[in-house]
């Protein structure tokens, strides 16, 4: 049984830079160290940094004097930022760039007069972020989920950077129908997009698909709907140890793809498992 891996599985560029940050921190700060949240939605990347003496809060309010904070990659909400400053306390700015755009695009478009809708998922840590910074009134909308009944006339759409480019696209050309001024600023990061595109290409051609990371990413469980849209035999999965052998009965090429907060060290245990299937039976073809 032959495994393909999926060309962006894995970190991608933006989360690298964080746990990057996590951990030349860790090696150097004087105090205690912990992340605003948890760094990434990957339960063993976090606990690797846990291992490190990294720990995680939820607010401000609960980290003690002398603490360094750093923000995670889906950045944090305004006023904990401002509170940390005012407490005087070391920050580390964790917040992906791509994540940084459609919060600076929320407080430009509000402030121009915009009511502001974002395309995304308003438990996510990323679009509560973006919602402290628009300055007027804000709608989030879910991905598929129905047009919101907005009175202002002029409407600015931007969308969590993980979200699949079809329901962006789908509510801007919905409101575009019911409003004077739809202003749409795609805020939608390249690598989801790419990272998307090579999973939708890898699923047509193998019998099987595994993406891996983890269950409460966001960016992964798009790819495995992706995935499984094409290809059935779709598993989302967070490590090795919830595979099955009988998943992947009768397959002759099984594909990989990870999400973009999955640790190389997890898409490699991964593999290395589907590929220790490599010479086992099967089923039959």
């Amino acid at each position: 049984m032959e495994v393909k891996i999926a060309r962006t599985a894995g970190f991608c560029w933006g989360v690298r830079r964080t746990v990057d940050q996590v951990m030349q921190v860790a090696d150097q700060a004087v105090g205690q160290v912990v992340t605003l949240g948890p760094i990434i939605h990957n339960p063993q990347a976090v606990a690797r940094m846990r291992e490190k003496g990294v720990g995680t809060v939820n607010a401000i309010a609960e980290v003690a004097a002398g603490t360094t904070v750093v923000v995670r990659t889906h950045g944090a909400v305004k006023t904990e930022l401002e509170s940390a400053e005012a407490r005087g306390l070391a920050v580390v700015d964790g917040t992906c760039p791509y994540v940084k755009y459609p919060q600076a695009m929320a407080q430009r478009l509000s402030k121009q007069g915009y009511h502001l809708v974002i395309v995304g998922d308003a438990n996510h840590a990323e679009v509560k972020g973006v919602v402290s910074y628009a300055e007027g009134p804000c709608t989030v909308v879910k991905p598929g989920g129905a047009v919101p009944d907005i009175k202002d006339k002029k409407v600015a759409v931007i969308a969590q950077t993980t979200c699949i480019g079809a329901d962006f696209e789908r509510l801007v050309g919905a409101l575009a129908l019911r409003h004077k001024e739809v202003r749409a600023v795609n805020t939608i990061c390249n690598d989801t997009e790419e990272r998307q595109a090579d999973a939708r290409s890898l699923a047509a051609e193998v019998d099987a698909v595994v993406v891996v990371g983890g269950k409460n990413s966001a960016n992964t469980r798009h790819l495995a709907e992706i995935c499984r849209a094409i290809q059935p035999r779709t598993w989302h999965v967070e490590t090795e140890a919830e595979l099955c052998p009988e998943w992947f009965d009768g397959c002759k090429v099984v594909g990989l793809s990870a999400g973009a907060s999955t640790p190389d060290w997890v898409v490699e245990g991964v593999a290395g498992w589907l590929r220790g299937l490599e010479g086992q039976p099967v089923g039959a073809a």
